[in-house]
């Protein structure tokens, strides 16, 4: 039980410091992100960085592809004319560690997907994916309980319906629903005493609808736009209550209480050309994305205490904080003997700015204005095997970040300037069995840490690559 009386002085000991928080609201609802249960890419286009694509990966991003389930992975970037191979239905299944973005509780999504090709004309497709954590303890001795609770849950659903218009031009668009709920509370009591109950919730809904279009212009190359726009909500409520002898709430200490609502568009698009000689295909894509957040209430700290509320920090005025980020990248796949080759590179810019005025015992204003720059390239080959029922994979990405933060406040400022190199690495098989398709990815975390070599060399002398998470899919056609 010691536990419990360690985690109520704790608590009381923060609700002392709320005014604090003030100072990093714009921050923290700027750094709300969405949370994803569903893998976005398939495991071979997360063992290229992006390259290879497979039919799940344009129900995820481009449903206007989805006439073409064809699960012979072509050389191609993507699916073209003639391509469409001799299957009408796709199924495909995804597991691996670390599969859920933005959820606590350690938890990872069971997630499958399903095309189906209805006629030469339309095709659709649809995926889902399922996370659930509950984690708990119950303590008691009779005079005193302890209770801790991490519940977890959310689903993601995914729906898209591609036509084909003429012999070269097809249209398409999807939906998106994610939902997260997340709750992590404890309560301990002292009977005929009195005791804390404390509590941590997160709710998250968003919605998303995209159209494109592809056109084929000639045997040779294609171009294609798509527009995608999104909505969503978000509730952070953190709060905790004292508890007396009969078990009633004397006071309430609301130390966090956001109701943000988000707004983003994004275009793109994209021109393809294949070789003319020989296999392989090269891919020019643009984008931009601009999304807004804002807060939607204004009481964001309080205390209440027989019915009657105290506000400690209440939101006066809001700049709405604006994302804006531009992308430009290039990909090529060609073939050297039987090995196939692929390159590409990329380059993004993004901006963060924003602002809240709130009270928190006097005025205080903070404001954030911070950009990205972001160069990258991708280098790797796919060697097949066995002839051709088995291919390995092999890639590396090496990125240059450069970041700029600040933050300014009435009488104060805040800034960070960063510029870092980035290595990522992917290892991976795929294997090919008829109209069946099995993927395992070993992927490699990012900035990998220095060991000692023990053969009298200095330290840090080598690097050491961690195989930190791994991916498997199965798919087949039928």
């Amino acid at each position: 039980m010691n536990r419990a009386y360690r985690i109520t002085a704790l608590a009381t000991a923060l609700l002392l410091l709320l005014p604090g928080n003030a100072s990093a609201i714009t921050r923290e609802i700027a750094e709300f992100e969405r949370s994803r249960l569903n893998f976005d890419r398939s495991v071979i286009n997360q063992l290229t960085f992006d390259t290879y694509r497979d039919p799940f990966d344009e129900l995820q991003s481009r449903p206007y592809n989805l006439l073409f389930t064809n699960i012979g992975r072509h050389s191609n970037l993507s699916p073209w004319q003639g391509q469409e191979g001799g299957y009408s239905k796709y199924l495909n299944a995804l597991i691996g560690n670390n599969g859920a973005a933005n959820v606590d509780n350690d938890a990872d999504a069971i997630q499958g997907s399903f095309i189906r090709r209805q006629s030469d004309v339309w095709s659709w497709g649809g995926a889902a994916a399922f996370l659930a954590g509950n984690d708990g303890s119950d303590d008691s001795n009779g005079t005193s309980t302890f209770v801790d609770t991490d519940d977890l849950s959310g689903v993601d659903l995914r729906g898209a319906v591609a036509r084909q218009l003429s012999e070269r031009r097809v249209i398409g668009g999807g939906l998106r629903l994610t939902s997260t709920s997340s709750e992590d509370s404890l309560e301990s009591v002292d009977l005929g005493v009195g005791g804390f109950f404390g509590s941590e919730e997160f709710d998250q809904t968003s919605l998303s609808i995209d159209v494109g279009m592809r056109t084929f212009r000639n045997p040779l190359s294609s171009w294609e736009v798509q527009l995608v726009l999104g909505t969503g909500s978000a509730e952070q409520f953190e709060f905790s209550d004292n508890i007396d002898a009969t078990g009633v709430v004397t006071d309430r200490f609301v130390d966090t209480h956001y109701e943000v609502s988000d707004l983003a568009i994004a275009v793109y698009g994209g021109y393809n050309r294949l070789r003319r000689e020989k296999p392989g295909e090269t891919e020019f894509r643009l984008g931009v994305e601009l999304s807004q957040r804002e807060l939607d209430n204004d009481d964001l700290s309080f205390t209440e205490s027989g019915g009657v509320i105290t506000p400690i920090t209440t939101l006066l005025e809001q700049d709405t904080i604006s994302t804006t980020r531009l992308f430009a990248s290039v990909k090529t796949i060609f073939k050297a003997g039987q090995t196939e080759m692929f390159v590409g590179g990329q380059l993004g810019l993004g901006s963060v700015s924003g602002s809240t005025l709130v009270d928190a015992g006097g005025p205080l204003t903070e404001e954030i204005d911070d950009s990205t720059v972001r160069l990258g390239a991708t280098v790797g080959l796919r060697q097949p095997m066995f002839r051709d029922k088995l291919r390995f994979i092999v890639s590396g990405r090496a990125d240059v970040l450069s970041d700029d933060t600040s933050t300014t406040f009435d009488t104060a400022s805040d800034g960070d300037d960063s510029n870092r190199t980035v290595a990522q690495y992917a290892i991976g098989l795929e294997g090919v069995l008829a109209n069946v398709t099995l993927d395992l990815a070993w992927l490699a975390g990012e900035e990998a840490p220095v060991e000692p070599v023990p053969l009298g060399l200095p330290e840090g002398s080598r690097r050491s690559v961690e195989l930190d998470r791994l991916v498997f899919s199965a798919a087949v056609s039928w």
